[in-house]
Parts: structure tokens; C-alpha cells; sequence
């Protein structure tokens, strides 16, 4: 139908990327502005300087490219005719979107339309944020952020939560956003090149962190949306400040806050490990202990089992670590003093001794979980 297409645009590259977060609309005839960009413009220009350089052309896309916006408008007929091939064939190589649009359609008209639609989406996105943030931490009235919901997606279907925190002191607000949205237009190019398009997505801002909600995603990509993810924060990867944490997948918007919840207890598990990505499922016996809310317990428990063994390292021996290794190798007396570096016969004899000051024979599973669990804690303090 026309009215889908009243400027009559036309994509000659870059389709991979046409899901673009678009911020801005914004006339352009001279590149030297670009840097000033922050990302995501969408770009519109006669072409005025390619009439006396044809390299023009290439120049803009480049910087454009470079500069992570959105993508380019070429308004055809009066100074560009054709587009050079080597420019499409750089814009499909660096999924930069190039459009064309006939001479006779008013710019300006295009521009003022397509501006209120970015502020009407800006709002939109504003009202889904504040619903789904009442959804995932239980806030305000369930009816209502379920009526704001129910327009992007299905409120039975399967949602988890990916949290992801960055601890930069180098990421200020300014290039905060401007990561959210990188890592926007990046999840919207892999939906679209796997053809998901039952799959839905949304980006939560929080103080000190980003809520990633994934809705009827097949678990299996789950690490593929790690990689999206580790790629954008990159940098902050490399200085061990990412972090994230995957949480269930539940049924049901009523249950997300459960998905968040062991989110966080996975981001801190990564924290304690210095890793970027852990998935709940995958945390074994520690999604019991990074779950406890009062680490004063822990603690307690810790001191209970440990306390004897810390007050009699102080006097002679470090039999915490005796204790440790004894464990660590499955009870083995010859890996025991292999790890330690001492001889059977000296760790048989501090083993004795340990057993009397753990008052505990030493000798099952059974007797060892609990200072297993001990140490455990130990570590993560």
C-alpha cells in the first residue's frame, strides 16, 4: 500500500541492521559535524558535496558508520543520480543501512514525521520501562502495568531476566545510554538474522545496573546473547568491571520478580569469581549461600566451625588449610601431602589432631559438608 511507504524510501544496503534504534533525525551536508554525534541519528542529505567530489559519498558513510548511527537518507535526483557501488558494497559489509529517497519528496515533511514518531516511541518506551519495573520488583498495581504489558507481549508466556552490571568509573550517564543503545541496535540485528521473530526483548535502566528481559527465547541462545552483550562492554570486560547474571526462566509475568531475583544472586556469584557471565542454573550448591540475604548468619556459621581450628592456627599450625586440602583431595592422606607439600606422616599426625579439635571423626561426606560449606563461606567474605 503507499501510505506504508509515503516518502518513498528505498533500502539499497545495509539490511541486516534496518531495526536500528533511530534518537534523532537530523539534515546533514558536511561530515565534520559527525563527531559530535552520539550515536543511533538517522541521517538525511542532498548529497551536495558529491556533485564536485564523487569520493564524497564514501567519506560520509565511513564517518557515519564509525560513528554507530542509525543509518543514512540519500535524497536523489538533483546532485546524486546513482550510488557508487563501492558505496553499497561498504554499507552491506558494515550492516550501515543506506536508503534513497526521490527529489521530489519534501525533506522537511519526512523529517517532522518521522521526529514525532521517535518522541511518540520515547514515550511508549517510557510507560513499558516503568511497567515492567513495577512487574519485576513488585510495585504499584498489577492490573495496570498488566494493561500496559499485554501490548508487546503475551503476560502467560516464558520471560527471564539477565542482569548486567558495569563497574566503570569511566561510564558516565552520557555514555551509559549510549552502550544501552549499541547494545539494543546489536540484539535487534541477531532477532533479526535468526529470523525470531516470536522472541521479544526490552532494556531496563537502573541506578547501577542494566535488566535485560528476554521473552519466549529458547535457552539455548542464551550464550550467544552473553557474547551480544560481553562485545558492547568489551572494555569493561577487559578490566574484569562486567559482570552479569542469568536468572530462571519463569512462566508468567506475575513470576519475573523470580527470574530478577536469582539474576542477582548469579551477578554475585560472578562478582565473588571475578567471571562475566553465570547462569543460576549453573551455580550448583552456591545458589544456596550467594542467596542468603543476612551474610550475618553465614558468618556465624563460619566462625562456629572454623573457630577452634583459626584459635589453634594462631598458636602452631594453619590447620584451616590442612583442613581444606584434606577435603579438597577426598580425604587422601598421599594427595594431601602432595598438595601440601609435606610428608604422610606429618599430615597424618596434624589430621589426628584436627579430629580432635573439630571434636568430628573426619571420616564421611556427611562429616565433611558442613566444613566444606564453612569454608565456602570463608571464601566469599
Amino acid at each position: 500500500m503507499e501510505n506504508e511507504n509515503p516518502f518513498k524510501l528505498s533500502l539499497c544496503a545495509g539490511q541486516n541492521s534496518i531495526r536500528n534504534k533511530v534518537t534523532w533525525v537530523y539534515m546533514l551536508e558536511d561530515e565534520y559535524i559527525i563527531p559530535y554525534f552520539h550515536g543511533s541519528e538517522l541521517t538525511v542529505t542532498t548529497g551536495s558535496k558529491a556533485a564536485d567530489d564523487p569520493s564524497w559519498l564514501m567519506t560520509l558513510v565511513r564517518s557515519l558508520s564509525e560513528q554507530k548511527t542509525a543509518g543514512l537518507i540519500i535524497n536523489v535526483g538533483k546532485y546524486v543520480h546513482t550510488i557508487p557501488q563501492e558505496v553499497i558494497d561498504y554499507c552491506n559489509e558494515a550492516d550501515f543501512p543506506l536508503f534513497t529517497m526521490p527529489w521530489e519528496i519534501s525533506m522537511t515533511e519526512m523529517i517532522q514525521t518521522f521526529c514525532v514518531r521517535i518522541i511518540q516511541r520515547q514515550h511508549e518506551s517510557a510507560l513499558h520501562d516503568r511497567a515492567m519495573a513495577d512487574a519485576i520488583f513488585q510495585r504499584g498495581n498489577e492490573a495496570d502495568y498488566r494493561k500496559v504489558l499485554e501490548q508487546y507481549y503475551n503476560l502467560d508466556g516464558n520471560f527471564t531476566v539477565i542482569m548486567i552490571c558495569v563497574n566503570s568509573e569511566q561510564e558516565d550517564l552520557q555514555k551509559a545510554s549510549e552502550m544501552e543503545d549499541f547494545l539494543l541496535n546489536r540484539v535487534r540485528r541477531f532477532k533479526t538474522s535468526r529470523n525470531l521473530k516470536h522472541v521479544k526483548f526490552g532494556l531496563i535502566s537502573q541506578d547501577h545496573y542494566e535488566l535485560m528481559v528476554l521473552h519466549n527465547l529458547d535457552p539455548a541462545l542464551l550464550p550467544e546473547i552473553g557474547n551480544i552483550i560481553l562485545d558492547t562492554y568489551r572494555d569493561a570486560a577487559r578490566a574484569q568491571a562486567l559482570h552479569m547474571g542469568v536468572g530462571i526462566e519463569v512462566q508468567g509475568i506475575s513470576n519475573i520478580h523470580k527470574s530478577y531475583d536469582r539474576a542477582v544472586t548469579a551477578v554475585r556469584m560472578a562478582m565473588y569469581r571475578k567471571e562475566t557471565f553465570i547462569r543460576f542454573e549453573d551455580m550448583g550448591f552456591f545458589k544456596i549461600l550467594f542467596s542468603v540475604q543476612d551474610k550475618d548468619i553465614l558468618h556465624s556459621y563460619a566462625n562456629e566451625l572454623l573457630g577452634p581450628l583459626e584459635h589453634a592456627d594462631v598458636k602452631k599450625h594453619n590447620y584451616v588449610e590442612l583442613l581444606r586440602a584434606y577435603i579438597r583431595n577426598d580425604r587422601s592422606l598421599e594427595k594431601t601431602a602432595a598438595d601440601l607439600y609435606l610428608h604422610r606422616n606429618t599430615v597424618n599426625y596434624q589430621i589426628q589432631k584436627l579430629k580432635k579439635l573439630l571434636h568430628s571423626p573426619l571420616k564421611t561426606a556427611e562429616d565433611l559438608f558442613p566444613y566444606y560449606v564453612a569454608l565456602s563461606i570463608r571464601d566469599m567474605e
